[in-house]
C-alpha cells in the first residue's frame, strides 16, 4: 500500500448516530435543569411561574426546530397558569421577538432577500387589516378557523406524496403569500404558519427554509407591536413590560438555543417532516 495512503480514523469519519443522539439529550437535559434551577430561583425574588419559565423553555425547544410557532406552542401552556390574557400575550411576544432575533443573528448568512423582500412588503401592507379584523371579533373567535386550516394544512403536506419542484413563483404572487401571513399576524399575532408553509413547497435546503421564516416574523412582531399601538393606543398590549415578564426570556433563549441544535442535526427531509408536525401542533394549539 502507498505510504502516501493515511488510516481512516474514527474521527475522521464523525461521530456515530447513537453517540449523537446521547449528546443532544445530555445537552437538552442540562438545559432542562438550569432552566428549572433559574426559575425556582425567579420565582423567590420575582413575580415569576417556574412552571410558566419552563413551559416557555419546552415551547421554545420544539419550535425553535423549524423556527415558528413559540406563540401557538406556547398558549395553551401559559393558560393553565393564573396569569392574565394581556400579561400572557405580552410575556410570549417577548420571548417570541427574543427567540426570533437571536436565531435571525445566527442565521442571518442563509436569508434570501430576494425571496423575503415581498414576503415583508405583502405582510407589512395587510397587518393593519388583520388587526382590525381581530377588533371585530368576539375574544378567541379566530382561534376555530385558524387551527382548523393549519392543522389540516399540516396533515395534508405530511401525508401528501412527493410532489414535483414547481418554478419560481412572481413578486406579486409570492407577496400575496406574506399578505396572508400578514392577515393571521394582526388576526392571531401567529405570521409564521402560511411563510413556513410556502417555503417548504419550494423545495429549499432547510438552512435557507429556516432563515427566511423568521426573518420575516421577527420583522411582523415587532411592526404588530408597532400597529397595535398606534390604531390602539389606550390599549393595556401597550403598556411596558415590567422586570418579571423580562425574566422570561432567558428561559426562551436556552430553548432556542436547544432547538437550534436539534435543527442542524437534522436532513432536509427531516426537517420537512419535522415544520409538518408543527404546523399540526400549531392548528391544535389555536383549537385548544
Amino acid at each position: 500500500m502507498p505510504a502516501a495512503v493515511t488510516a481512516v480514523t474514527a474521527g475522521d469519519i464523525g461521530p456515530r448516530p447513537g453517540r449523537q443522539a446521547v449528546r443532544v439529550f445530555a445537552i437538552a437535559l442540562a438545559a432542562a435543569l438550569a432552566v428549572t434551577t433559574y426559575a425556582a430561583v425567579a420565582a423567590r425574588t420575582l413575580d415569576v411561574s417556574a412552571l410558566g419559565a419552563v413551559s416557555i423553555f419546552a415551547a421554545a425547544t420544539l419550535s425553535s426546530i423549524g423556527g415558528f410557532a413559540f406563540s401557538a406552542l406556547c398558549a395553551p401552556l401559559l393558560a393553565q397558569l393564573d396569569m392574565a390574557p394581556v400579561r400572557m400575550v405580552q410575556t410570549m411576544a417577548l420571548c417570541s421577538i427574543a427567540i426570533q432575533g437571536w436565531s435571525v443573528w445566527m442565521s442571518r448568512r442563509d436569508i434570501d432577500l430576494a425571496a423575503l423582500a415581498p414576503l415583508l412588503a405583502g405582510g407589512l401592507c395587510a397587518l393593519p387589516a388583520g388587526v382590525t379584523v381581530l377588533t371585530q371579533l368576539p375574544d378567541g373567535g379566530y382561534a376555530g378557523p385558524v387551527g382548523v386550516l393549519v392543522a389540516g394544512y399540516g396533515l395534508w403536506a405530511l401525508l401528501r406524496p412527493p410532489i414535483p419542484r414547481s418554478r419560481r413563483p412572481g413578486w406579486w404572487a409570492t407577496a400575496l403569500i406574506g399578505a396572508t401571513g400578514g392577515i393571521t399576524g394582526g388576526l392571531a399575532a401567529f405570521p409564521g404558519a402560511v411563510v413556513a408553509a410556502w417555503c417548504g413547497v419550494r423545495d429549499w435546503p432547510k438552512e435557507r427554509q429556516r432563515a427566511v421564516t423568521q426573518a420575516y416574523i421577527l420583522v411582523m412582531q415587532i411592526a404588530l407591536l408597532g400597529v397595535i399601538a398606534a390604531m390602539a393606543p389606550g390599549s393595556a398590549l401597550g403598556a411596558l413590560p415590567d422586570l418579571a415578564q423580562l425574566a422570561y426570556i432567558p428561559a426562551a433563549l436556552v430553548g432556542a438555543a436547544c432547538g437550534l441544535r436539534l435543527f442542524r442535526g437534522m436532513t432536509d427531509r427531516q426537517f420537512r417532516r419535522a415544520v409538518n408536525i408543527l404546523l399540526i401542533a400549531a392548528g391544535v394549539g389555536l383549537l385548544a
